[in-house]
């Protein structure tokens, strides 16, 4: 009886570790996911910021909304470019391998991107068209300056 009981829980071990060893293989596609997700909702911000701001009367509502997502996404992207999350075989990311191997460099542009967003949440709702536009343009400044180095287009 007691060796039948042995090899039950080896068997449970063995399933366990197969099934956390799967759930380690996937997770790399998983953070991706999460990271698209969150750059395509951080996207659809900024683009409603600039059609409100292209209009001639911009609403002060889309706009404080667009700019909170923002600063929200800001302080999530962090969390979005964890190791292990790059390019590698199956796993589709625009995301250079310079994200890791230039980590500092990377930290400091996720900084510069999110005081641009701060400082954007900060004035959305003040109805100062130029003030807006100008910190609008600084805001994606900040987002083609980190596209150009740590993104690609290819996404294989």
């Amino acid at each position: 009886m007691r060796s039948a009981g042995r090899g039950f829980r080896a068997g449970l071990t063995v399933a366990a570790g197969a099934f956390l060893a799967t759930a380690l293989m996937a997770a790399p596609a998983d953070i991706v996911k999460t990271r698209v997700t969150g750059l395509r909702e951080l996207g659809a911000a900024f683009k409603n910021v600039n059609d409100e701001l292209k209009s001639g009367t911009p609403q002060a509502i889309v706009l404080t909304l667009s700019a909170r997502q923002i600063r929200d996404s800001a302080r999530q992207q962090y969390g979005w470019f964890p190791a292990g999350s790059g390019p590698q075989p199956g796993v589709k990311t625009a995301a250079k391998p310079e994200i890791w191997s230039r980590a500092a460099e990377f930290k400091t542009a996720q900084d510069n991107f999110a005081t641009q967003a701060n400082a954007f949440a900060k004035i959305a709702g003040s109805g100062d068209g130029a003030a807006l536009r100008a910190q609008a343009k600084a805001l994606g400044q900040t987002c083609a300056a980190c596209h150009r180095i740590f993104r690609t287009d290819d996404k294989s």
